[in-house]
């Protein structure tokens, strides 16, 4: 029975089970799915034992959500898309990079609000760019969980995009189940919070825990002080705002 992140078991029949239903299926199209993630299916327990997880272990509901959530992994290029293929600016000014890790030992993806201008021509760009940051994550934890620090600090209202953040929210509940350790709202302005009361109603009810407002002082009790950046009272020496003149680089995280 495998034990996942030694806390969530599935029985091994039901792994089996989903991954040749899967497999079966899939002879009749070998080509809607990239070969990666049909490979993982094939090699990962925790790639699909996690569907099983989210939905209370029904196997035909863990299916459906597989299938549509490698469709969805298919369509968006993720397996594929290179930092090459997104545009250079979002990744100088660090709108979304990988800091650090929390105290449970999660990748943590910031999101940096203030960076944000809704542009209906770039919707795919940006939301490929936000899934770029959280597939490297993912793996970077072996197929675990990851947290997001969605840092508000200097945001306003034109930074505001409720499309983007129902396709994050989407992201994990449908695409990454199992995959959000904790959502930190850092330094959230009092201006933004009828936004948050929409994004709410998007949170299912069993998830509401995992989401914490934090400032500088409350966000230790998630991240301990050498993982956080000096702007967040934090001593982590990796950089976080970009430098002056600073250009990413194909070597950069």
């Amino acid at each position: 029975m495998p034990l996942f992140k030694n806390k969530w078991s599935v029985d091994d029949k039901l792994i089996a089970d989903l991954r040749n239903k899967f497999l079966d299926d899939l002879k009749t199209d070998e080509d809607r799915y990239h070969a990666d993630d049909i490979q993982r299916v094939k090699e990962n327990d925790w790639f699909i034992g996690r569907y099983l997880l989210h939905n209370d272990k029904d196997l035909d509901k863990a299916y459906r959500m597989l299938t549509d959530s490698l469709k969805f992994r298919n369509d968006m290029e993720i397996n594929t898309v290179t930092k090459k293929d997104l545009p250079k600016e979002y990744f100088d000014v660090r709108a979304v990079i990988m800091y650090n890790k929390d105290k449970r030992d999660h990748p943590v993806v910031a999101i940096r609000c203030k960076t944000h201008i809704k542009k209906e021509e770039t919707r795919r760009l940006q939301q490929q760019y936000m899934l770029y940051w959280i597939e490297t994550a993912v793996r970077a934890s072996d197929w675990g969980v990851v947290s997001i620090l969605f840092d508000c600090t200097d945001a306003g209202v034109y930074n505001v995009d409720l499309d983007m953040m129902r396709s994050l929210s989407d992201a994990f509940k449908k695409y990454y189940p199992w995959g959000l350790g904790y959502f930190l709202v850092y330094n959230m302005p009092w201006y933004l919070s009828a936004v948050w009361k929409i994004i709410k109603k998007w949170i299912p009810q069993r998830h509401e825990a995992i989401f914490h407002f934090v400032d500088s002082k409350s966000i230790q009790e998630f991240m301990s002080e050498d993982q956080l950046p000096s702007c967040m009272g934090g001593t982590s020496t990796k950089m976080y705002e970009p430098k002056e003149g600073y250009k990413d680089g194909d070597e950069s995280d």
